[in-house]
């Protein structure tokens, strides 16, 4: 059940809000794609997040799961989509990193976890530069070692880049799970 309460604040806040809005732009252009990337993929996401595909200043923070993340598909699908991005290749992120890193902002995952929607949330990745977008359940960014990625702004997951799904698999991994939901549902 999707927790509502006051929104929820990672342990060290930084106000992201004010830090990316000369960089608004990039993020509704990577929310416009991964949105039309999921209408391709036959998931019929709508933007729910407080500020999503908005390009003004909006007062105030989200209340709960469903404006907290970018991206709602409703039932039978069923998924939350938070919808990230780099400018850097794979090959700039290699220079940076032993391996090339897509990484997931800890707060982020802990914020799943705050309102109880940790299985049902996919991170979005498009990387611009890179001509790519890929997919990655929530639980799986845990199963990475946690560091700093961008200075001042708390811990991430440091995701390899071939760990994260390209469409088409992470279209069979929703749809297995839509499946095996509605198998336990006929069950009942």
């Amino acid at each position: 059940m999707l927790k509502q309460s006051n929104a929820f604040q990672p342990p060290h806040y930084i106000n992201f809000k004010e830090k990316y809005a000369p960089t608004w732009y990039d993020s509704n252009r990577r929310e416009a794609i991964a949105l039309s990337w999921l209408q391709l993929m036959g998931i019929n996401a709508v933007p729910v997040g407080h500020g999503t595909l908005m390009d003004t200043f909006l007062q105030g923070f989200h209340r709960g799961a469903m404006d907290k993340f970018d991206l709602y598909a409703p039932p039978p699908i069923a998924c939350f989509f938070e919808v990230t991005g780099t400018s850097w290749m794979r090959r700039d992120s290699a220079k940076r990193f032993s391996i090339p890193i897509i990484p997931v902002l800890r707060a982020k995952v802990e914020a799943a976890e705050y309102y109880g929607v940790e299985r049902y949330l996919w991170f979005i990745a498009v990387a611009d530069m890179q001509g790519e977008i890929r997919f990655l359940p929530c639980a799986n960014a845990k199963t990475f070692p946690v560091g700093e990625f961008a200075h001042g702004e708390g811990h991430y997951y440091l995701v390899p880049w071939d760990s994260w799904l390209t469409p088409n698999r992470a279209a069979f991994k929703i749809a297995h799970r839509v499946f095996l939901s509605s198998q336990q549902l006929k069950r009942r």
